[in-house]
């Protein structure tokens, strides 16, 4: 008797440790805060963020590169999916360093179906955090009273944005057409 409860006490002590030297990480969700637990807190996945660059095109220097600072295999996945689209390696590097998710490649898609050039797309969109809303946001502003560089400035790295920028994709596509029209009206069209 004394064993089994000296083996629950042991078992209780390791799921108490396990539990208390996970960090847990806060994130927010439409407005909604959820605290998430790594799965793998182990460091090693920067590691496994450079095998994976380095098994595609990048060489080793540019997957160090690439990888520098990550937490997880993210930037390798964002910048493999945009070198198999239209960038080059130095762009997809450039777009995707210390990516958290495939959302520069997102925003990068929506903006350059609006008004804004390849180079204003990369320069919005080169930011870790930004995502399709972060697109959403520049078309919002350029369609407004802002040029495409302050509409640019303003939203570039945007991380929270009002609960207006939620579109749904008829939403989007009108906010496209806006902003083209404008962009159409003020010669300033990309070229």
């Amino acid at each position: 008797m004394v064993r089994c409860q000296l083996k629950l006490l042991i078992l209780i002590l390791f799921m108490f440790s396990l539990n208390v030297f996970s960090k847990p990480i806060i994130i927010e969700v439409n407005g909604i805060k959820h605290s998430c637990t790594p799965l793998n807190n182990n460091g090693g996945t920067r590691i496994d963020c450079i095998n994976l660059a380095y098994s595609g095109p990048f060489s080793r220097d540019e997957a160090q590169q690439l990888c520098q600072g990550a937490y997880d295999d993210m930037p390798a996945r964002c910048a493999l999916r945009a070198y198999r689209g239209s960038f080059t390696k130095e762009e997809a590097i450039r777009m995707c360093i210390r990516a958290k998710s495939e959302g520069p490649i997102d925003c990068f898609e929506l903006a350059y179906s609006g008004p804004f050039t390849k180079e204003e797309s990369l320069r919005l969109c080169s930011n870790n955090r930004a995502s399709s809303r972060t697109a959403q946001c520049a078309l919002d502003a350029y369609r407004g009273p802002y040029s495409k560089d302050e509409a640019i400035e303003l939203c570039r790295g945007q991380q929270r944005l009002n609960r207006e920028m939620f579109m749904n994709k008829d939403l989007i596509q009108d906010l496209v057409k806006e902003a083209n029209l404008k962009a159409f009206r003020t010669n300033d069209y990309k070229e």
